[in-house]
């Protein structure tokens, strides 16, 4: 029997046992895999088709809903439901795996562990499914699954730190692709701030070159009396928890961007709000975005100079941000499966706060960056030893915005990348999030 059909057969049972029992015993569920084959090739597969069924079950029920006009899901039995959960997920969230593969291996399950119409109901549902669904139409991001095998991926030189336009970038995601490759980056992490809309269409635009796309965000955490960034590697885009803040924080820099506004008009800066809306499009409206507005209208020198009288930390017209606590950050990090990275602490200057966040589930501390001194990335470098951090870095890129500091002006090893993949709570086997 070929191993991942053995994984399949292990998958179905997990499922099957987390229906009937909750998610309450998803520790039961992982002891339950590991005992059941000494393959970790199996063991890995297993895993990643009970989460990615669990995670975006929600979803997956719907889609069966649809195309199941006379049968309710409730009335369906467990097993069947679970065969159908699993036929699902593959054709439509696993591109690395045949759609007729995926509905063969569905069918052999129905035959052999439900009863003998099953097979046939079962070969009905998921042809109706990837008619109407597949075809990549709710496919996820094509970025390797964590459960890959750590070594299998070389990702070499790699910049862990790139804005995009769907922030407050100045380039597309697709060229943002083009110019790494240009610029010879093994790999890139797109980490726009409070956003990841920018993930699908890199990933998209990169199959087939020679460069790696780490799904990322960099998310504005507050801790008074100002921010602190959190970046997440290697998360999940889809989470549901993810997206339902994600939406949160959007509204909130709308509003913040209405407060600042105001600030200035005290301050003899007047600028229309719808401004900044239309620079920033479809991207996540930030304090670069009024910047930029300001710094048009001739209010200030440059760019730098309107955070500096205006909009910095520290100055008269900052309007906080407080979607997220940090703990919230690094939690939501976590919850999409993703290692979380404290941003340029030479920056934020807030060091006494590190031993806080590690307790919180802080996976690496991002000490490779252009503006820190070699003072500070010694400093930084000692208390990554001291809570075992794991040590990361890259550019900070945001285009023509920051014109000294082009991709790969900071990159770190393949080693590191794999060392920060591995902290991520699925390669810990932590299955209190399934």
């Amino acid at each position: 029997m070929r191993n991942r059909t053995i994984a399949r057969e292990l998958a179905l049972q997990a499922l099957y046992q987390l229906d009937l029992r909750s998610d309450g015993i998803a520790e039961e569920i992982d002891a339950f895999c590991k005992k059941s084959t000494d393959k970790q090739d199996i063991y890995e597969f297993t895993i990643s088709l009970v989460h990615g069924c669990r995670s975006r079950v929600k979803e997956i029920d719907e889609k069966i809903s649809v195309v199941t006009e006379h049968w309710e899901l409730r009335r369906m039995a467990i097993i069947d439901k679970n065969i159908l959960r699993l036929g699902v997920y593959e054709l439509l969230f696993r591109d690395d795996i045949p759609p007729k593969v995926s509905i063969n291996e569905a069918i052999e399950l129905a035959k052999k562990f439900s009863t003998k119409n099953s097979g046939t109901f079962v070969n009905g549902i998921l042809d109706k499914i990837y008619t109407q669904f597949g075809n990549g139409k709710f496919r996820s991001c094509e970025y390797p699954s964590l459960t890959q095998n750590v070594c299998e991926i070389d990702y070499g030189n790699s910049d862990l730190h790139v804005h995009t336009n769907y922030s407050d970038g100045t380039m597309t995601p697709e060229q943002v692709v083009d110019e790494a490759i240009r610029l010879g980056v093994s790999t890139i992490s797109i980490t726009d701030h409070d956003t990841v809309d920018g993930i699908s269409i890199a990933c998209h635009y990169a199959r087939g070159k020679n460069i790696n796309i780490i799904p990322g965000i960099e998310l504005s955490a507050y801790l008074e009396p100002s921010e602190i960034h959190i970046l997440g590697y290697f998360i999940d885009i889809h989470n549901e928890s993810l997206q339902k803040l994600l939406k949160q924080a959007h509204e909130d820099r709308i509003e913040r961007i209405h407060a600042m506004v105001i600030k200035l008009k005290g301050l003899n800066v007047t600028i229309d709000p719808q401004e900044i809306f239309d620079l920033a499009g479809k991207g996540s409206p930030g304090r670069m975005h009024v910047a930029e507005i300001i710094y048009k209208h001739r209010y200030c020198n440059t760019i730098i100079d309107a955070f500096t009288r205006y909009i910095g930390d520290n100055s008269p017209a900052y309007v906080p941000k407080k979607t997220f606590s940090p703990r919230q950050a690094i939690e939501l990090i976590r919850d999409a499966q993703g290692a979380a990275v404290l941003a340029h602490p030479g920056l934020t200057q807030r060091d006494h706060v590190i031993e806080e966040l590690v307790r919180y589930g802080l996976a690496g501390i991002e000490i490779h960056y252009p503006t820190h001194t070699p003072s500070a990335i010694e400093k930084y470098i000692k208390i990554a030893k001291k809570y075992n951090l794991t040590v990361t870095g890259g550019s900070d890129f945001h285009g023509e915005r920051k014109n000294d500091t082009p991709i790969a002006k900071m990159t770190v090893p393949d080693s590191l990348v794999r060392e920060l993949r591995q902290k991520c709570p699925l390669n810990q086997k932590d299955f209190s999030k399934l």
